[in-house]
């Protein structure tokens, strides 16, 4: 039996993703995957709480003689994003392997998000019974940057009820753990696409997509953006396009996408849901897209977070 070194933090739902996302970068698992697991607290059991307190948490193998390294850059990591954003204290333990199995699971309960969709823990899906008018959206929180919990993530899904029909074509751009892949599914959609830059983000939204009963199959690519592989520029010339296009990233992520011409594969009554835009970035996500002649039309806001709707 192997003893495990275990991380972890306290944060809100603003910065919690932003944690998972440093500890998945640095400290993936051998077989690909992220390396952090979420849990959350403050939640009754159908997540009807608006601001859960989240605990993030990695693992080192307490006999790897990188763990020393890993663990000082974790911890530097963290004192990064302490500047930014308020977090609890960084907290190390050592635990044995049974007790690591399980230890971050017993506080992630379900969790609703704008009207119909619901969150459910993979472990708990025999456990949770969605209504008639939810749209179930199981996941595993531990693979990727995505878990429902942040601001940003839950005006996507909130604007994605909206503006997605039956029958559309949309691209999730920056996928991460696939929640929003596998809402548009939910919604309607004909034909989901996806793309991330990160090999364990492609990874975590093809194995979350399985484990949700999709009526159609989600495409995920390894890809930063409009480039000259096939998926962009097909055999034939044409320019894909897509109805809606999901970018819940950061601003500077948006920006360079939009430099590449991502939206020059929006469909010509289409729409683009911009999220991950603090409100201080926002005049430059704006001034961008006067500059690539889209038109802002709409806009929501929850705490320092604004989401953005755009099309031609």
């Amino acid at each position: 039996m192997m003893d495990w070194i275990e991380i972890s933090i306290q944060a809100d739902g603003e910065v919690a993703e932003a944690v998972s996302a440093l500890f998945n970068r640095l400290n993936s698992r051998p077989d690909g995957q992220g390396g952090a697991v979420t849990e959350t607290t403050g939640f009754d059991p159908v997540g009807d709480d608006d601001a859960p307190q989240v605990i993030i948490r990695t693992y080192l193998s307490a006999d790897d003689s990188e763990t020393p390294a890993k663990q000082h850059k974790i911890e530097e990591g963290v004192w990064h994003l302490k500047r930014l954003h308020p977090l609890g204290e960084l907290q190390v333990r050592r635990l044995a392997e049974q007790d690591w199995a399980n230890a971050w699971k017993a506080s992630y309960q379900p969790l609703r998000i704008g009207r119909r969709f619901l969150v459910i823990p993979a472990w708990m899906v025999h456990e949770v019974a969605p209504g008639p008018g939810d749209l179930p959206i199981i996941l595993d929180p531990g693979m990727a940057f995505g878990t429902g919990l942040h601001p940003s993530t839950q005006l996507c899904l909130t604007a994605m009820e909206d503006l997605i029909r039956p029958g559309h074509r949309v691209l999730d751009a920056g996928c991460g753990s696939g929640i929003l892949s596998i809402a548009a599914a939910r919604l309607g959609a004909a034909v989901v696409d996806a793309f991330d830059i990160d090999p364990i983000a492609v990874r975590a939204t093809q194995e979350n997509v399985a484990l949700n009963d999709l009526a159609v199959p989600v495409s995920a690519w390894v890809s930063a953006g409009p480039d000259e592989n096939c998926t962009w520029s097909p055999i034939d010339q044409s320019r894909p396009s897509w109805d809606v296009i999901l970018v819940n990233i950061l601003p500077h992520v948006i920006l360079n996408l939009l430099g590449r011409g991502l939206h020059n594969h929006l469909a010509s009554d289409g729409h683009m849901i911009l999220a991950g835009i603090i409100e201080e970035r926002e005049p430059e996500v704006i001034a961008a897209l006067a500059q690539h002649r889209l038109d802002l039309q709409g806009r929501s806001v929850s705490g320092d977070w604004v989401a953005l709707v755009a099309g031609h």
